[in-house]
């Protein structure tokens, strides 16, 4: 009776820290788009269906994070499922307070247009929150197992939650229109192979770090040629499903000024995609 109840106020303590370190995460990935006003005006301009495709792909994406990763060290299906609406509702609760806070949203808001902007916002602060265990937690022996292993589908679909955060951060803005709109084909060409180049740098420093191995070794050098070169292509697909969510770009868009853009964001999605990998996995 009495290890029964040590092992309950033991499972209370840990959930209670696991929760804490998710809340500083968020905060810390979420913090950049909670004040930035281009993500404020989103609950206006963005359409509901845009976001609720959003809010889709964001919780298959933390499923992912918490099977490697996660708020919670217990690594079941049902407790991934658990942490994954967990870390939504830490978005969404944790969103809303700081918009309140920031005077964003109040009384006179729209519910509507609430609703939609603590949605949007609660994406990156959901995804800082399920990578809180990797850098404030303690190491899971499962989880690290499923590290250890050189396997193409972990690799990119980390990939894909570091490129959503940094993809959020700065496909809200202007920005990659205005400087899209000023490349010329040398520019667009030469952000493919900078892009390329932090693929491929970043992926067999993680290969290393991860896998010890030889950096001469045939054996690995294709498998991390090809996990570099799709976690680029999917990037990039983020940084157009990030385009296309914000209205940047559309049917009505002409293709050349849609590539540039989406190549001006992919050098910032592959960065965060690769830089997911070297801190997640």
């Amino acid at each position: 009776m009495a290890t029964d109840t040590v092992d309950s106020a033991h499972s209370v303590r840990e959930t209670a820290a696991a929760y804490a370190r998710g809340v500083v995460g968020g905060l810390l990935v979420g913090m950049p788009t909670l004040m930035t006003m281009e993500m404020w005006w989103g609950g206006f301009t963005i359409s509901s269906a845009r976001i609720l495709l959003l809010i889709a792909v964001n919780f298959g994406v933390l499923l992912v994070l918490q099977h490697f990763s996660g708020l919670h060290p217990r690594k079941t299906a049902m407790g991934q499922l658990r942490a994954a609406i967990v870390a939504c509702a830490i978005g969404i609760v944790v969103s809303g307070i700081i918009l309140l806070v920031f005077g964003v949203i109040g009384a006179e808001t729209v519910p509507a247009d609430i609703i939609r902007k603590i949605a949007l916002q609660s994406v990156p602060v959901s995804l800082g929150a399920s990578i809180a265990t990797s850098e404030f937690g303690d190491a899971h022996e499962q989880a690290e197992h499923r590290q250890d292993r050189a396997l193409l589908f972990p690799s990119v679909a980390v990939g894909i939650s570091g490129a959503m955060i940094l993809g959020f951060t700065v496909g809200a803005t202007e920005e990659p229109m205005i400087i899209g709109e000023q490349l010329t084909w040398v520019h667009a060409t030469g952000l493919v192979l900078i892009s390329v180049a932090l693929a491929l740098g970043i992926s067999y420093a993680v290969g290393r770090r991860r896998l010890g191995i030889d950096p001469f070794d045939r054996k690995w050098l294709g498998f991390y040629l090809r996990e570099s070169l799709v976690t680029y292509v999917a990037a990039t697909l983020v940084a157009a499903f990030m385009l296309w969510t914000f209205g940047r770009i559309g049917a009505e868009t002409g293709v050349a000024p849609a590539v540039h853009m989406i190549l001006v964001l992919s050098l910032v999605t592959v960065l965060g995609a690769t830089a997911a990998e070297l801190l997640v996995l």
